[in-house]
């Protein structure tokens, strides 16, 4: 069993981070990376179903904060991964499972994901 991941950030970089820390845990899997919010809403159909959906906030166009308000019911957690101060995000939207600071250490990255599945009581089966 996989878990399914997808990644909107306007910053190739820290696409290509996350895509790489995704990479090194056995079972999680992108579904889908986007450098631009609207291809997100456009891509991410009704009958996807995202297990992690990481959203930077500040994103040209479309805060990621907005974008969430699209995109919470195809997606199990939403994770905003940000340089903005959690507090500053938390008073923008209060509704969400985690927050990664940038720049994201493969740490705390696998920590939030296994502290997610274990507070959820999620299987691993691989």
């Amino acid at each position: 069993m996989y878990y399914s991941c997808a990644i909107v950030d306007d910053e190739q970089h820290a696409i290509d981070v996350l895509h790489d820390y995704i990479a090194g845990i056995r079972f999680l899997k992108l579904f889908s990376a986007f450098n631009n919010p609207f291809d997100a809403l456009k891509t991410i159909s009704a009958g996807d179903k995202i297990d992690f959906l990481f959203l930077d906030i500040d994103m040209d166009g479309m805060k990621g904060t907005e974008l969430s308000q699209h995109l919470r019911s195809k997606a199990r957690f939403v994770i905003y991964a940000s340089a903005q101060l959690e507090n500053e995000v938390r008073k923008i939207d209060s509704c969400f499972e985690c927050y990664l600071g940038k720049p994201i250490s493969m740490k705390r990255f696998a920590d939030t994901i296994n502290k997610l599945i274990r507070l959820n009581n999620l299987p691993i089966n691989n």
